[in-house]
């Protein structure tokens, strides 16, 4: 994995603003490492990183059953988990509030396109 890349999207998950009724964001990398942008009692970053390694194995197992997914998002309890792949194996995560009418669903899908589009340059 390319150093450039993860600091530029290290860099970016730091500055970038949330979309309203975002909860948490995270990206785990190709190369199995995770980063958050919080980490507290109600999110630990442990409880994160098993979180995408499990989106990372959906990822994984639709592509080899030739379904290969762009955008997968899971719904809990109280809230929903929108994730993208990237195509050097990258995933970018965002929990966000069940309550749509508290989600900025363009912000969040700027989010999702900024991670999918990010290059080196």
């Amino acid at each position: 994995m390319s150093e450039v890349i993860t600091e530029r999207i290290t860099n970016w998950l730091r500055t970038t603003k949330a979309a309203s009724g975002t909860i948490v964001r995270g990206v785990r990398f190709a190369d199995e490492t995770f980063i958050s942008d919080v980490d507290t009692k109600d999110y630990p970053a442990l409880s994160l990183e098993q979180v995408w390694r499990m989106v990372s194995d959906a990822f994984q197992v639709l592509a080899a059953q030739k379904l290969p997914p762009t955008r997968l998002i899971w719904v809990y309890e109280k809230a929903l988990l929108h994730c993208v792949r990237r195509g050097d194996g990258d995933i970018f995560g965002v929990f966000v509030t069940k309550k749509t009418a508290d989600v900025d669903m363009n912000g969040l899908n700027r989010m999702l396109n900024e991670f999918l589009n990010m290059t080196e340059a």
